[in-house]
């Protein structure tokens, strides 16, 4: 409140002297008037107290020279009207001398109070300018669009019209004075105000306001050096890191070998970050970590052996956090093995590689240098990190796909030896039995004879039938065509050697695909109960939850099954996952069976392809 107060007594500019005299004439007037009505309420020698408030105001906006001399017109006033005699300057009394004398010194002491105060209040006015025109010139990046602001801020607080600050040298015309803006020879703008302002201000702006503006506009310039500075620094950072990457995946998109996506990762992460060494590991299934790519001399010459990952060093930590992992200690960055003759990473940074939300390894960096690695060091590494994941999981599923064409070559050329087996034990071998019948019964010689042997042939024939029917639903069953799953999975379950719990409920067709998948799924798993688990019975249970077909299949069996020994709950898992599905399997020795399948039910029947478009 009161330096609000002051503030708004305190003006920039104060008015002219001569309305200072006025109201200096005018406050000692009605002063001397006010006395004589407090006469009757307070003793008088308290009353000259009264001429203080005229001072007070005086000095605070006309300055100390002003006030002094309202002090002395206010000792003479109070004299001539107050102090006996009346109307006469002489002083009959001598304590009326002394009363005087301490009025005069009180006036003129609280004159130069308030004068003080008045240059407090105009320093304080002019240390908030300051601190506006630095919030505004040293926050923007840039200062010549800050400057009208600033401007504006000068003629509010100054109450001068008309302001304006140039980036450039301007010359002064009539209207406008200007005060140039140097930094030494060099020239930083120009303030230009009107010409007309009064001189005391004038020299205010010359004194206080342009020296803080020199050092503004000089820290302003100084500040965007800088930070032009930093952002080359930081473009050609971001330009290398973006053409290292590049050059990452290139490799990874012409499905280069994953030795060769490492090696070139390990030395563009080295380059990108200005770090030492980077070591590429894999983490092995025994909690150890192998070496597979390094650009490291010590750890180059050790091979791809594998290494215990504690969780004492980074390797561990990353596999134990699963996050990237930072370590601030030198002797805490070695590797605890080292000692012992373990490979000595001292790491100062490590980010885990995640395949397919599988920790597969890690990539960690060594500083060559005392020099701390970029806060940034994380970001960056990461793309890389993602880089050298794809490489591994395109590796892995051309892997899985030249196992998986190899798997559906066999199981092609197994389910034609077996219809190639069955032909010649079956069905061929009946067909010769019936053509040695038919030779016997052309040698018969009696009618009786002859029906005895065609029926025998009949007989032969229509267990030959049965026998090619048979095959045939083995190959593809008719009831799944014209019936549907849910009838197909019901004559299964009649035909099985193992009784089975059925529980399906479809309400709809599903494509022929699906509707396959699933069949030979159940049939294999009752094969299997039937062959190897020696089961006494086998739950199945089928039902579509929105677009999924959910099959369940237990057995009470010996379990122990496992897709990777027997090629035919290998060929059902590589079908499901060509339909875009999944199958798990759970076999503890002992404990039964379980094998859990989901299949889309919205994706293009690959028996039924679209109709070509009519052009």
């Amino acid at each position: 409140m009161r330096s609000g107060f002051l503030l708004r007594m305190v003006r920039p500019t104060p008015p002219p002297i001569g309305v200072g005299i006025a109201v200096a004439i005018v406050l000692v007037a009605a002063e001397t008037l006010l006395i004589y009505p407090l006469k009757t309420i307070t003793r008088a020698p308290s009353l000259a107290m009264v001429y203080l408030l005229g001072v007070v105001m005086v000095s605070m906006v006309w300055g100390l020279t002003l006030g002094f001399a309202t002090s002395l017109a206010s000792v003479l006033a109070y004299d001539f009207f107050h102090v006996p005699p009346i109307l006469g300057l002489a002083v009959a009394d001598t304590r009326d001398w002394v009363m005087l004398a301490v009025f005069a010194g009180v006036a003129t002491v609280t004159g130069a109070l308030a004068d003080l105060s008045r240059l407090r209040a105009e320093q304080a006015q002019e240390s908030d300018l300051t601190a506006d025109m630095a919030a505004l010139l040293l926050s923007t990046d840039d200062v010549a669009a800050a400057l009208p602001a600033a401007a504006r801020r000068i003629a509010h607080a100054l109450d001068v019209p008309g302001v304006a600050i140039k980036l450039e040298a301007i010359p002064g015309i009539g209207q406008h004075s200007v005060f140039p803006l140097r930094d030494g020879a060099t020239s930083l703008g120009t303030l230009q105000v009107p010409a007309n302002l009064p001189e005391a201000s004038l020299r205010r702006l010359q004194e206080r306001v342009v020296p803080s503006l020199e050092s503004l506009l000089r820290a302003g310039r100084e500040r965007a050096a800088i930070l032009d500075s930093l952002r080359r620094d930081e473009l050609r950072l971001l330009a290398n890191q973006q053409a290292a990457l590049r050059r990452v995946a290139t490799l990874v998109a012409r499905g280069a070998s994953p030795a060769e996506v490492f090696a070139t990762v390990t030395a563009e992460v080295s380059q990108v970050l200005g770090a030492g060494y980077t070591t590429l590991l894999r983490y092995e299934p025994d909690a150890t970590v192998t070496i597979v790519s390094s650009n490291q001399p010590t750890l180059t010459s050790l091979g791809h052996r594998p290494w215990p990952a504690g969780n004492g060093n980074i390797a561990g930590l990353v596999r134990r956090t699963g996050r990237a992992t930072w370590i601030d200690n030198d002797e805490d960055a070695a590797s605890p093995g080292a000692r012992k003759g373990e490979p000595d990473i001292r790491a100062k940074i490590g980010l885990p590689i995640v395949v397919e939300d599988r920790l597969w390894g890690a990539v960690v960096v060594s500083p060559r240098r005392i020099e701390p690695l970029p806060p940034d060091a994380e970001e960056r590494i990461k793309d890389f990190t993602d880089l050298a994941a794809t490489a591994i999981a395109n590796a892995d599923n051309r892997a899985e796909l030249i196992a998986s064409r190899a798997r559906i070559v066999a199981a092609a050329d197994e389910a034609r030896r077996r219809i190639e087996r069955d032909l010649h034990d079956g069905a061929q071998q009946q067909l010769i039995s019936i053509g040695l019948e038919l030779h016997a019964a052309a040698g018969c010689t009696t009618l009786e004879q002859v029906k005895a042997q065609l029926s025998d042939v009949a007989a032969d024939l229509q267990s030959a039938l049965e026998n090619l029917r048979e095959m045939s639903r083995g190959i593809h069953p008719t009831i799944l065509t014209t019936g549907g799953l849910e009838p197909a999975l019901k004559s299964l379950a009649r035909r099985s050697a193992v009784p089975v719990e059925l529980d399906v409920h479809l309400d709809q067709r599903l494509s022929s695909s699906v509707e396959v998948a699933a069949y030979y799924v159940v049939s294999e798993s009752l094969t299997n109960a039937a062959k190897h688990a020696h089961a006494s019975l086998v739950q199945i249970v089928a039902r579509l939850q929105g677009e999924t077909l959910q099959l369940s299949i237990r057995d009470n069996g010996v379990g122990g099954a496992d897709p990777d020994k027997g090629s035919g709950l290998t060929g059902l898992i590589d079908r499901m996952v060509a339909l875009g599905g999944h199958m798990t399997i759970t076999s503890p020795a002992g404990g039964g069976t379980s094998l859990s399948a989901a299949i889309p039910t919205l994706h293009p029947d690959p028996y039924h392809p679209p109709a070509p478009v009519k052009r």
